[in-house]
């Protein structure tokens, strides 16, 4: 019986609890600075939860600007105003939890990166949503994210007023003599600063970033005149001596200028010469340390009190914000690896550059181009039946059609032809640069004449692609019958593949998914040339004394030009070539339904089927279905990887509201008034 009412009362207690979370004046009657730690944090919780509700909010708030909390916090205060016993109590328990606390790692550590590397970050913030931490309830930076979960509560806490924070200053002070608090918090913020100006101070003198910027002395670095700068704001403030702190602060805030411009130097350098993610997450963690200092600094200027009341909201929405994006995992992919997709875009735009055609001259040597690559991508499907018929196992049935996929691609970026699905991601980066404002109508019109080209540079690569690859296949196949006396295929495995392609069948989800191999293998193609230029392996080529030796100057220079013109065409060539022939042999490993459709290789094949089936076959459904299969294919071959190129160097290039409908709304006025422009550079010069 005594279990069942203790439960009975644990269940009342509960429900009495729910009902007087929201009833402000039960939390404010409750509040006592003689609870345990925990339970006055619980407190604090409760009355954040008042604040932050959004329940029955009278229409003429907006409870996403924070209006209605920052009007709950004034209405707080106005009823401490009113009840000096609730005053008293609440101060009491507000002081009584800094007094329990350490304040030091809120100021140098919350919402700012810890670890030395980008992986070693990354790590820890998946481990810590998988792995629970033990709780410091001794440290205030715990209590703060328990406060303030929320990244809305960093909108309210911003537009607190002037007003506002200096009656929370008045009721933290309420009732008390003793300054001995507030000179803990001032020493928490003291030590703090002595701690981000060490870690600034070596991430600013490291090589990595030293050796990026134009320094001709280490004694002329800003990190050294902000260490020197910080030691005498520091010792002034210490010694209350009648120095000027508003002059000293000055001197801090120039020199954290001088330190962030010098950050910049560094990115520009990368710009230029490739980009490291453990590089930009050290630049991203050094300037997020600079910012974090220049508050502390501003806030420990005693001389001016209206700016330190102005600060404190600015400091604590900043807080919050930095606190949930430490914790975020995507947070930090976004931040650091955003520079290194913008450069992979880039480089993969220069790549694409030369696969727009403006004129027709260019036109027809796209064409010529395309065709080159339909003649050895004929030869690359006729190896890819042969290898079926070794009937190897799967593994190395897979690797060898990898090497024969990945080899016929960089034989055909070495004879100078091209592959019409590998040009949409490329394009599309290329294409991405030239975005900028599409309220602009000169820059809106240039950008639609840089679709209408990029259209017609596609369907000229595609109709080259075809228009050989099918004649080549026949010869082929005569050549093979008059050798062997059979066709290249059976006519069960003709049958097969054709119905394989069949516009009916899954051709369709594996066409989606081959687009989305070729947008990996742009990718692949800008991260290996960037990785290059880093570590300038150019230079290194060039310059190295055995290749010199062996092969003579000359050839070495000549042997550098060729890798650094050439380096990203094999890597988007064998990552393709390995995609392509690796992912059906995975499948099947996993037993996954995943096969790849790709545009010309799969009308190589139906070609090689048809052939060996006969001509006179043309009017069959099958074969109907299989071309329909075959343009459906094509489409979505190129539509899937420009979309995912295009929405990669638009999320890099960091451009926000691009103004869709009203592109969209410029290409369908041109395609209606000059349909051929987007299949024929019928203009002079267009």
């Amino acid at each position: 019986m005594k279990i069942i009412k203790n439960f009975i009362n644990g269940i009342d207690k509960f429900i009495h609890a729910e009902n007087t979370k929201y009833d402000l004046n039960s939390i404010l009657s409750s509040a006592n600075p003689k609870l345990s730690l925990e339970e006055k944090v619980e407190w604090i919780q409760n009355l954040m939860v008042w604040i932050r509700s959004t329940d029955k909010i009278p229409i003429q708030f907006d409870s996403s600007t924070g209006q209605i909390h920052t009007v709950r916090v004034r209405f707080i205060l106005q009823l401490l105003d009113r009840n000096m016993e609730w005053k008293s109590s609440v101060a009491k328990t507000f002081r009584s939890v800094i007094q329990e606390t350490n304040a030091l790692q809120l100021f140098c550590y919350t919402g700012l990166p810890k670890e030395s590397g980008f992986l070693q970050e990354a790590t820890d913030r998946i481990l810590n949503k998988i792995i629970p931490t033990p709780p410091d309830e001794k440290e205030l930076s715990e209590l703060f994210l328990k406060i303030f979960p929320r990244e809305e509560d960093a909108i309210w806490v911003k537009n607190l007023s002037k007003e506002t924070i200096f009656k929370l200053y008045e009721l933290f002070i309420y009732e008390t003599l003793d300054e001995n608090i507030w000179q803990k918090i001032m020493g928490d913020i003291e030590d703090a600063i002595y701690i981000l100006t060490s870690q600034i101070h070596a991430i600013g003198l490291s090589d990595a970033i030293r050796k990026r910027t134009n320094l001709k002395s280490i004694k002329d670095s800003p990190y050294i005149s902000l260490s020197e700068s910080v030691d005498y704001f520091l010792k002034s403030y210490r010694d209350k001596s009648q120095t000027d702190l508003s002059q000293l602060t000055h001197n801090c805030e120039i020199n954290i200028l001088k330190c962030k411009d010098s950050i910049k130097d560094v990115f520009q350098h990368l710009d230029e010469y490739g980009i490291s993610v453990t590089l930009v997450y050290q630049l991203e963690k050094l300037s997020f340390h600079l910012t974090r200092l220049q508050i502390l600094i501003a806030f420990l200027n005693t001389s001016d009190f209206d700016r330190k009341i102005s600060i404190i909201p600015f400091f604590i929405s900043k807080l919050i914000r930095d606190s949930i994006d430490k914790k975020s995992f995507l947070a930090l992919i976004q931040t650091n690896l955003n520079q290194l997709s913008r450069k992979i875009a880039e480089r993969s735009g220069k790549t694409g550059e030369h696969y727009i055609t403006t004129n027709k001259k260019e036109y027809f040597e796209m064409f010529k181009s395309a065709g080159g690559g339909g003649i050895l991508t004929a030869m690359t499907t006729f190896i890819k039946f042969l290898l079926s018929y070794l009937k190897l196992p799967h593994f190395f049935e897979g690797f060898f059609a990898s090497v024969n996929y990945a080899g016929s691609f960089i034989f055909i970026q070495l004879c100078g032809f091209s592959l019409a699905t590998k040009q949409p991601s490329m394009t599309a980066s290329s294409l991405a640069g030239k975005l900028h404002d599409s309220q602009d109508e000169t820059l809106l019109n240039e950008f639609v004449d840089e679709v209408t080209k990029l259209t017609r540079s596609q369907f000229a690569a595609i109709f080259g692609n075809l228009t050989l690859v099918i004649p080549s296949v026949i010869i082929i196949n005569l050549i093979v019958q008059f050798m062997t006396g059979h066709n290249v295929l059976s006519e069960q495995k003709a049958l097969t593949t054709i119905q394989s392609l069949s516009i009916l069948g899954p051709s369709i989800f594996y066409a989606i998914f081959t687009g989305f191999l070729l947008w990996l293998s742009s990718i692949a193609a800008g991260w290996l040339e960037n990785w290059a230029v880093y570590r300038r392996l150019p230079e290194a080529i060039a310059k190295n004394k055995r290749i010199i030796f062996v092969f003579g100057r000359i050839n070495a220079e000549k042997m550098s030009t060729f890798f650094a013109n050439n380096i990203s065409g094999f890597g988007g060539n064998i990552s393709l070539g390995f995609m392509l022939g690796m992912v059906p042999t995975l499948g099947l490993f996993f037993g996954l339904p995943l096969d790849v459709r790709h545009v010309t290789l799969s009308t190589g094949a139906l070609t090689f089927a048809m052939s060996s089936i006969g001509f006179h076959e043309f009017i069959q459904v099958d074969f109907i279905l299989a071309c329909l299969g075959i343009i459906a294919i094509g489409l979505l071959n190129l539509s899937v990887s420009f979309w995912l190129a295009m929405s990669v160097a638009i999320r890099a290039r960091k451009i926000k509201s691009v103004g869709r409908r009203k592109i969209r709304s410029a290409i369908l006025k041109r395609l209606i008034s000059s349909p051929l422009e987007f299949f024929y550079p019928i203009k002079k010069n267009s």
